[in-house]
């Protein structure tokens, strides 16, 4: 069975995904596609939409518990074949800025230096080609290695940030994870639409950076994240929806 097969990154596997596989496109439906922050960002700019309309359109949250961070994935069709919303007859219309999960398939990572398949052979047709690669060499060939440097400190938010086991403290830490982390449009006036600056006594540099880069502001977000104040993030919270 291909998805039991486990091998390590130094090893060699088959694989090439073409238009000649019979297969071509079936991949990409009736699967969770779980979005990382880097990967909204790069699918908002190249949607040219702002993040809260790539989420109101394209995904939808998952919720795991009152003590669990939210995720986004994808949001497939609601048609017979369940497909991405990206995908057309000629393959992804997104596809210079696909999803991490993407570019990695058909790898899926089974434990800490673990990797194995997301798709049976006889499914994927493509695992039953000569193309050989390692792991790295896939990922680099992809374009996955600067998303996984992306969301190397993403991965650091849930060790750092606790939750108290209060209701409403932990609702609010939620918010502003997924507003630090999946809406950077709405995080962006959070930060210039109020005391933000003062408050928590950003330099004028790092200010002038984030404001004019999306990836510093998303950056500076899990840095936030991670040395956070609750008392003052909900201070400016209350200043933001006085303005709004």
């Amino acid at each position: 069975m291909t998805k039991d097969k486990h091998f390590k990154e130094d090893e060699k596997f088959n694989f090439s995904c073409h238009e000649g596989l019979a297969c071509f496109n079936t991949c990409c439906k009736d699967i969770s596609i779980f979005l990382t922050p880097y990967d909204l960002l790069r699918l908002k700019n190249k949607l040219k939409i702002t993040s809260q309309e790539l989420l109101d359109k394209y995904t939808k949250v998952v919720n795991a518990g009152s003590r669990a961070f939210p995720m986004v994935i994808i949001n497939m069709k609601e048609d017979d074949d369940k497909k991405c919303p990206f995908v057309t007859g000629q393959g992804c219309n997104v596809y210079l800025d696909r999803p991490w999960s993407c570019r990695m398939a058909p790898v899926d990572i089974k434990g800490e230096g673990s990797y194995g398949f997301c798709f049976e052979s006889d499914y994927c047709h493509g695992l039953n080609e000569q193309q050989e690669w390692t792991v790295s060499d896939w990922a680099k060939n992809q374009g996955a290695d600067i998303y996984q440097k992306m969301d190397e400190k993403f991965k650091e938010i849930p060790e750092k940030l606790q939750f108290t086991g209060f209701s409403s403290i932990d609702r609010h830490i939620k918010e502003m994870f997924f507003m630090a982390c999946y809406n950077l449009d709405k995080f962006k006036k959070y930060i210039f639409n109020t005391s933000f600056l003062e408050k928590f006594a950003v330099p004028p540099a790092t200010a002038e950076k984030i404001k004019n880069d999306e990836v510093e502001l998303m950056k500076f977000g899990f840095r936030w994240l991670m040395n956070f104040d609750v008392r003052k993030s909900m201070e400016i919270r209350d200043e933001l929806e006085e303005i709004s």
